[in-house]
């Protein structure tokens, strides 16, 4: 009987082994991920910074009369594209016609009368110097009738650049002075866009490799015109930059400055989705030996248009790197390297 017993206890024994190697390997079987993997690939970038800018127009012009007058007509409003030479407004012409037709007059009597002198000169019938004095008052009403004819032409204003009005100052029957302005038109022929840099950067402008903006999706080139040599009160250094296309003045714009020489960053590319953050610092999954996974801290640079980022530190072109199915693991977890999604969505989340 007591050999049955002893039988019996080592069968019951030998089951509960069974059943609690059964539940281990169920446990180490369950921490088994399904990942799929990429190797890194080597990159020479240009650093890449990115900052917010405005467009500015590249001038604004105040336009005012050269002589005072009565305004007669506003011909442009607020708003309103003008070209170059078009007409924008007029003055009230009467007196100064009337001026022209005075000093014509005198012109063409004296003109008569220095011909008719000049007649007498050369028959030795009129000394030299009261022809002379009759000639030089000739030349006086000549330029005093071309002023008057200059008044008159600056009761036309017209616009001297390709531009938007905007801002209209008058309305007709005002009267204005001379120098007042009268409307602004802000000269749309090139814009420029103004953004603020910290030092760091403006130390860095010399090794610019390409500047350009994005706005609505569409890429503008950009040249720099000119850098302030003192910051603002916010330890900000001001940059203009010329820019190719048209683009409406007040509206902001993305700018990119890509620096080279000392500034490029030597590193590798990985999908963006592949770098997950822990305690604010960026990692990676990197597939070791025995297909157990260990994580990475990585030293980051830019993410590319087709959102690969650029990975300065931490890995090697060698290294198989976990693109899918971050989120699951953990350090020192076992994987199972699969070459498509697998349908097991709940592995890969």
């Amino acid at each position: 009987m007591k050999v049955i017993r002893l039988f019996v206890l080592i069968v019951a024994a030998a089951g509960l082994l069974t059943g609690c190697s059964s539940r281990k390997k169920e446990t180490h079987e369950e921490k088994v991920h399904n990942v799929m993997t990429v190797l890194p690939q080597s990159r020479h970038e240009s650093a890449v910074r990115n900052f917010s800018g405005v467009v500015k127009e590249n001038s604004t012009v105040s336009l005012s009369f050269r002589t005072p007058g009565q305004i007669t007509r506003i011909l442009v409003k607020e708003g309103e594209h003008v070209r170059c030479g078009q007409l924008v407004a007029t003055l009230d012409t009467k007196d100064y016609q009337l001026a022209v037709d005075a000093a014509q007059t005198q012109y063409n009597q004296l003109k008569n009368e220095v011909e008719r002198l000049s007649k007498l000169h050369e028959a030795n019938s009129l000394p030299g110097n009261d022809y002379e004095k009759a000639v030089s008052g000739l030349e006086q009403l000549r330029i005093k009738l071309q002023n008057t004819k200059n008044q008159l032409s600056y009761t036309q204003l017209t616009s001297p650049v390709d531009g938007t009005v905007q801002r209209v100052n008058f309305e007709p029957a005002e009267m204005v002075n001379a120098g007042l302005p009268v409307m602004d038109i802000v000269d749309t022929r090139s814009m420029e866009v103004e953004v603020n840099i910290p030092e760091e950067i403006y130390r860095m402008l010399a090794n610019t490799t390409e500047a350009y903006c994005i706005f609505a999706g569409e890429r503008y080139n950009l040249h720099k015109k000119s850098a302030l040599a003192k910051a603002d009160a916010n330890q900000l250094f001001t940059v203009k930059y010329a820019v190719d296309g048209k683009l409406s003045p007040g509206v902001n714009v993305n700018v990119y400055i890509e620096f080279g020489g000392e500034e490029a960053v030597e590193g590798l590319s990985v999908p963006a989705h592949a770098i997950f953050e822990d305690g604010g610092r960026p990692y990676v999954w990197v597939v070791g030996p025995g297909e157990i996974v260990r994580r990475h801290g990585v030293t980051l640079s830019d993410v590319d248009s087709e959102g690969m980022v650029v990975v300065v530190k931490g890995i090697s072109e060698n290294d198989r790197i976990v693109k899918a199915g971050v989120k699951a693991l953990h350090d020192g977890d076992k994987v199972k390297i699969v070459t498509q999604k697998s349908s097991n969505v709940g592995d890969l989340l």
